[in-house]
């Protein structure tokens, strides 16, 4: 049986955060009662949005801190992540140069998406530049995705 589950870490926006960040998602994810399909696929969702937001921090300097709320009760769990890095400024005069490696690095940042996507039933992004940056994924749990009783 799933049980109403409500977790929140606050981190700094460095690398440093990546495994306490996992080690807290793997933590009240296990501890919740859901299956071990649907853990693993949102620990790799969560993981993989985290990192993202983290490491695109770091790239451009950024500093902050990221907040993860995981909530979780009998039909759904839903993942919370916000980061207060956006003030990071790319310049008015970018070069050709500077568009391509941007453009070439969102390639790569899209299978990152996909894969989110592929896992989470419901994804939204809000971006307020100078504020806060807001992802929302939520994933329903069906009953194909309990823990089989012994």
């Amino acid at each position: 049986m799933v049980q109403t589950t409500r977790r929140e870490l606050d981190v700094p926006l460095e690398t440093r955060s990546l495994a306490p960040l996992r080690e807290f998602v793997r933590d009240a994810l296990g501890g919740s009662g859901l299956g071990p399909r649907i853990s693993r696929a949102m620990v790799i969702a969560i993981d993989e949005a985290c990192s993202s937001i983290i490491l695109n921090a770091k790239e451009h300097g950024a500093s902050g801190n990221l907040r993860l709320l995981i909530d979780i009760d009998p039909t759904r769990v839903k993942v919370h992540v916000s980061d207060t890095g956006n003030d990071y400024d790319m310049g008015s005069e970018i070069t050709r140069e500077q568009l391509l490696r941007e453009f070439t690095k969102s390639r790569k940042n899209e299978l990152g998406t996909f894969l989110i996507r592929r896992i989470v039933d419901e994804f939204s992004y809000v971006f307020k530049k100078g504020f806060q940056s807001e992802l929302t994924m939520i994933r329903f749990v069906y009953e194909k995705d309990e823990p089989e009783a012994n």
